[in-house]
């Protein structure tokens, strides 16, 4: 610890480590499990400096490796969100190197310049690119409840490349605060940052419906893709799409639910197979099983109360050409059935 003026000012310095624990001593007691991407032949050198302002931290991370930069993983997943407790929001300013946010949809990619938000509370998992960045650290109560909602998001507009500027001007100048200024910075610092998450949540809050209409779409595909998983669950939605448990609940809850979406989809897989003539005759414990239902009566009873009929009278019915399908109504989360025919579409949402 560097002991300058009245502010206490934290140093970390990687080159105080034998060079093949540099990179493990750079993530440890860290918030987020994290991971080389390659087998990276580079040295981790890398510093920090960190400060207390009241209730907020300030840092600041430097790569000290002349020869190239290293990539690496950082995982924040619900396993460590529920565990550990962090509950804060971190605004970081890139200095040099990149980010890229693997848990947005679009994917983006922060460079040098930007300044964009994190939340403890939701899932981070970017691949950061050794470089130069400030972060300042905000408990969660002492900003608006929106900020949540920016999570991964960069703040562009003017009023962000003020506060990248403050933060970029507070960290080069903490040697020189006084006990007694501090305060008086935290107070512009929160203003600040609630001026850029009013406006910014405000913009947010109009793209809100085609924002939802595109996460949803994203985890319907997801859906689809695995829908004869066995391990398809919310939990494994959550961890792959990037979201919390939450927000993918909140998604659904208008059409019954996430499982009663993968369940209605297998439903109508099922019967694809049993209403396909040019099958084979299948049979109907085995097509339940495929499909996830490992009770045959329940498959029964869920079938019919899809579709109006049992999976045997499908299977008698459509190949005597005595059931004739209807066009049902189109919703956005059903799949295209194949070419030549459609399903039946008999009972409501449940």
């Amino acid at each position: 610890m560097a002991q300058i003026s009245s502010t206490p000012i934290f140093g970390f310095s990687t080159l105080d480590f034998p060079e093949k624990d540099r990179f493990h001593a750079w993530v440890e007691d860290n918030h987020c499990d994290c991971r080389l991407r390659h087998d990276d032949p580079l040295t981790f050198d890398a510093g920090a400096a960190e400060a207390s302002l009241g209730p907020l931290v300030l840092s600041g991370r430097k790569w000290l490796n002349q020869d190239g930069a290293s990539a690496y993983e950082v995982h924040r997943t619900q396993r460590r969100i529920r565990t550990d407790g962090h509950d804060f929001f971190r605004f970081t300013l890139v200095l040099s190197g990149r980010l890229l946010c693997q848990w947005t949809s679009p994917q983006s990619v922060k460079m040098a310049g930007d300044l964009f938000v994190l939340d403890a509370a939701q899932i981070n998992e970017p691949a950061a690119e050794a470089g130069d960045v400030i972060s300042l650290v905000v408990p969660r109560d002492l900003l608006p409840s929106q900020t949540e909602l920016l999570h991964g998001h960069t703040l562009a507009a003017g009023i962000g490349r003020l506060i990248a500027d403050h933060l970029l001007s507070l960290f080069q100048n903490l040697a020189n605060l006084s006990e007694q200024e501090i305060p008086y910075v935290v107070q512009s610092t929160l203003q600040l940052l609630g001026a850029a998450i009013a406006s910014t949540s405000d913009v947010l809050a109009e793209a809100s419906s085609p924002i939802r209409d595109m996460l949803r779409s994203r985890i319907l595909r997801y859906i689809d893709a695995r829908l004869l998983d066995p391990n398809l669950t919310p939990h494994c939605i959550c961890r792959d799409v990037g979201l919390s448990r939450a927000k993918l609940y909140q998604l659904f809850e208008g059409s019954g639910g996430v499982m009663r979406q993968i369940q209605r989809k297998r439903l109508r897989r099922a019967y694809q197979m049993l209403a396909d003539p040019n099958r084979p005759q299948p049979h109907i414990a085995e097509i339940a099983w495929r499909h996830g239902f490992s009770n045959e009566k329940y498959f029964f009873r869920l079938f019919k109360a899809e579709f109006g009929h049992t999976p045997s009278e499908t299977l008698e019915n459509i190949r005597a050409s005595v059931l004739k399908p209807t066009v049902p109504e189109r919703r956005p989360e059903d799949a295209d059935p194949p070419s030549g025919w459609t399903l039946p579409f008999g009972a409501p949402d449940h």
